[in-house]
């Protein structure tokens, strides 16, 4: 009779979660950044400090910042992605409101962030 898992089987599994442990650590290894870059068709705009809280309309979209964290409240796009995208702290992180031309990306050194997350 043919075993259900082999030794094959379990050394797969362990490399698997060695790795999706491994990469969970690494993005959350980012640090914390200080500053936001605010680009609009690609041209910086404005660089924020995350220390202060503040709220301003940039083309279209209302971006916020408090605590440390950078978000959009709100936009005048159809979709709203960029106001679902969350808030954002850690250096390399980015929201991006593509009908507005709008990105905003958390400045500092990338931490080991990947350059693309899928889900």
């Amino acid at each position: 009779m043919k075993k259900l898992i082999t030794k094959k089987d379990l050394i797969l599994f362990f490399v698997v979660l060695v790795i999706g442990v491994g990469g969970i650590i690494l993005v959350n290894s980012a640090e914390k950044g200080r500053s936001a870059t605010i680009t609009i068709d690609g041209k910086t705009k404005e660089a924020v400090s995350l220390d202060k809280d503040f709220e301003k309309k940039v083309n279209g979209v209302f971006i916020c910042c408090e605590n440390g964290e950078i978000y959009v409240k709100d936009s005048d796009c159809t979709d709203k992605v960029c106001v679902r995208s969350g808030r954002i702290c850690k250096s390399g992180e980015s929201i991006i409101c593509a009908p507005n031309r709008v990105a905003i990306k958390i400045d500092g050194k990338n931490g080991g962030m990947p350059d693309a997350m899928t889900g």
